[in-house]
């Protein structure tokens, strides 16, 4: 790879592509959903499930920080791909000169409202008198990696957009192995308790920034920090903010959406219940990283591709992203209904009303993934395509139009059961949604491509 020319975007077999670029973030990603994992396995068999449910009160906080990271790592990645498309470098390092700063102060204000108001929030996410302290202690110390998360995030979006996937996925893969190594030895050998994962958490946390960091400082980074473009521009924090909109809307939805399942959850279950979506939702998020992977990883060849018109090339990526999607979330779903109870286990293997609870939830909130395919990968493609109202649209639909009304309606009628319910509910209704927006991205870029005359091998 040169410094002005990424012949393999434009040129090379899709399929190998997206191999390349998409299997180091799925790996990487895998291995990052371990932090959420890892914590709650550990923290559900030494601390217990008032431990367990501490971390899930704090979950709205940690959504947040990926909000604000993911709007600045992919509204700046995006564009930083199609000024290299359109081989604009010096534009494509004044892009990310900018992200870097801007996550820097965005940060640095993340931090300091969440310690002026740390009570008031965990409240507002639905902390108990008994879950508090848990929740407390926990968020206040890993606030303190708040910048190193949301920094790291944000380079990691460059670094796979830069053409080094694998360097990507070293970055994850350095904060897990870290985080999984300290977790044990903080909570059972050290005995620091909740406390113990927090410090391992920040500390694998600075581990993965530092090494994204370094990159960007030797030879091997094509593209760079330039001190002659460190001066904010308007136009670009903007046009960062406006393509990172659906990433950012989606992930605080995310937030918005747990704090109303921890009021339901408290309000017809109890703390137990908590527990039990935590260790759920650990189980979730990892099974969705698979797909969030693929479609991160196609997002640098899509934007590539889209500044280069390549228009044939976008469609068969985006059929694939579809495919490769729907069957994944087909295997998911059987795993889980199958499995649920041996997996819940895994977190708590005394508890068995614990167990009970979060098994019922594993199955239910799983029973339609099949069709969650399609509105997660046009989602994806809307955002790389600069589509960012129509991207935050499709996942806002599932999140808050249909979720949220959802989980305040049918716990009314069945319960803690309803709460579980209100999942694949939405995951009907988002798929409704999803068609006809997927139909037309297929429809307009066949009907570019039969318009332009750039005709790329593939």
């Amino acid at each position: 790879m040169t410094k002005n020319t990424h012949p393999n975007l434009g040129t090379d077999s899709i399929p190998r592509l997206m191999l390349s670029f998409a299997l180091p973030a799925i790996i990487g990603l895998l291995i990052n959903a371990s932090y959420n994992l890892v914590d709650r396995i550990f923290i559900g068999n030494g601390i217990g499930s008032l431990g367990l449910a501490g971390i899930t009160v704090c979950f709205p906080t940690v959504v947040l920080q990926m909000a604000l990271g993911l709007m600045v790592g992919v509204g700046g990645s995006v564009n930083f791909a199609v000024c290299l498309g359109q081989n604009k470098i010096p534009r494509a390092e004044r892009i990310f000169t900018n992200a870097l700063m801007l996550i820097t102060v965005l940060s640095v204000v993340f931090i300091v409202i969440h310690f002026l108001f740390l009570d008031f929030l965990l409240r507002l996410y639905g902390a108990s008198p008994t879950i508090m302290p848990y929740a407390k202690t926990y968020l206040k110390i890993t606030l303190f990696g708040a910048v190193f998360m949301m920094s790291g995030m944000t380079l990691n979006n460059f670094i796979r957009a830069s053409g080094f996937p694998h360097v990507a996925m070293n970055t994850m893969l350095i904060g897990a192995v870290i985080n999984t190594i300290l977790d044990p030895i903080f909570i059972f050998v050290f005995k620091w308790g909740i406390a113990g994962a927090a410090y391992a958490t920040i500390i694998a946390q600075i581990c993965s920034f530092s090494w994204a960091f370094l990159f960007f400082l030797t030879s091997k980074a094509p593209y760079r920090f330039r001190k002659r473009y460190a001066v904010f521009s308007l136009k670009i924090i903007l046009m960062i903010c406006f393509v990172g909109t659906a990433p950012f809307m989606i992930q605080l939805s995310n937030g918005f959406m747990q704090t109303i399942i921890n009021k339901s959850l408290i309000f017809y279950g109890g703390d137990l219940a908590v527990s039990a979506m935590g260790a759920t939702i650990a189980v979730t998020i990892l099974l969705f990283m698979p797909v969030v992977g693929l479609c991160e990883g196609s997002q640098p060849i899509i934007s590539f591709n889209l500044g280069a018109k390549h228009y044939d090339r976008l469609i068969k990526i985006y059929s694939l992203m579809i495919m490769i999607s729907t069957l994944f979330f087909i295997f998911s779903c059987t795993i889980l209904q199958i499995y649920s109870y041996d997996i819940i286990k895994i977190f708590n293997k005394t508890d068995e009303q614990l167990i009970q609870i979060g098994a019922k939830a594993l199955k239910t909130i799983s029973f339609l993934y099949p069709l969650i395919g399609i509105p997660t990968a046009t989602t994806f493609f809307l955002q790389a395509t600069r589509c960012p109202r129509t991207a935050a649209f499709l996942a806002l639909s599932r999140q808050l139009i249909f979720l949220v009304p959802c989980i305040m309606i049918l716990p009314r009628y069945f319960g803690l059961k309803g709460v579980f319910y209100a999942f694949p509910s939405a995951d009907f209704l988002g798929c409704l949604v999803s068609v006809p927006i997927a139909l037309h991205q297929i429809k307009k870029y066949r009907k570019l491509s039969q318009t332009t005359s750039v005709s790329p091998l593939s």
